[in-house]
């Protein structure tokens, strides 16, 4: 994952290989840092694709990010009930010379 400038609106993607996003019935993206929860976002604000679920952070989001390492995960439950959770992916928050919503 590439570096995420704050103040930027990032896409974070997360791609399926068995499972088919249609079934998916609840998806919730987190980012912490320094082992706090710093965004959560679920699946009514995410893109579905036909094998991805993606989520688009704002300027605020990213600019309430510290400039050090986070982590995105993201959790999932099928219609059959069935949950599962991806990998942490480590990301670092650098900063913007612009740092202010545009």
């Amino acid at each position: 994952m590439a570096t995420i400038i704050q103040g930027t609106t990032p896409t974070i993607k997360y791609t399926f290989k068995t499972v088919k996003p249609e079934d998916i019935t609840v998806a919730i993206l987190t980012a912490k840092q320094g082992g706090v929860i710093k965004l959560e976002k679920n699946l009514s604000v995410a893109t579905v694709g036909t094998d991805y679920i993606a989520w688009t952070l704002t300027q605020e989001e990213t600019l309430s990010f510290s400039l050090a390492s986070i982590s995105f995960m993201c959790n999932w439950k099928k219609n059959d009930g069935t949950r599962g959770a991806s990998r942490e992916m480590q990301t670092m928050v650098t900063d913007n010379h612009k740092s202010e919503v545009i």
